[in-house]
């Protein structure tokens, strides 16, 4: 395994019907004495409309050095994520996440959460079974809206799942852009 950086390779091949390539697979290359292994990034196929059936593949490929498979991740929320409207109406006027959410215990009949920060003034936080439809006028899977810090969350079953946003008094609240997720796999007697 090379260990420097001068050690990237990366390139194109082109092969007549050398059966099924696809990208991720590992070819082998050899100099030599040296054998190095590059993964097929992008594979194109050009037909070249001939009996029997002709058939270029161009491989493009790399190694690690020269090519990472690794993530690209952005502070950007996706086109097509689902946002609670007053968030898709105005994307800079949201409330902090509750990142310092957490609970702090629990029984039988209830779960009690500490949001680790203060309400909005006529704010609060509401809690939710699934992750959308935040807002004033929707009641369904709503657990339930909190004006103070602490609160308990009752329970219902061992395994169950709810989501906490902190949303202001505005005439259409601004909610926090993303939700603190709670999820418990508590016994329940």
């Amino acid at each position: 395994m090379a260990t420097s950086r001068s050690a990237a390779l990366g390139g194109s091949y082109e092969a007549i019907n050398p059966g099924d390539i696809w990208p991720a697979d590992v070819l082998a290359f050899t100099a030599g004495t040296t054998t190095s292994s590059v993964i097929v990034r992008r594979v194109s196929i050009l037909d070249g409309m001939a009996v029997p059936e002709v058939l270029t593949y161009r491989m493009e490929f790399a190694n690690d050095w020269a090519e990472t498979l690794g993530l690209k991740l952005s502070e950007a929320i996706a086109a097509d994520a689902l946002l609670p409207q007053t968030a898709l109406n105005a994307p800079g006027n949201v409330l902090a996440n509750l990142q310092q959410l957490q609970v702090v215990s629990w029984t039988d009949t209830a779960l009690q959460v500490d949001a680790g920060m203060a309400p909005p003034a006529g704010g609060g936080f509401e809690v939710r079974r699934r992750d959308w439809d935040f807002g004033p006028q929707v009641d369904q899977d709503l657990v339930l809206r909190s004006a103070v810090r602490s609160f308990s969350i009752p329970r219902e079953g061992q395994v169950e799942k709810y989501f906490v946003r902190m949303f202001d008094a505005s005439t259409v609240p601004l909610y926090s852009r993303f939700s603190s997720a709670v999820f418990t796999n508590l016994p329940v007697s």
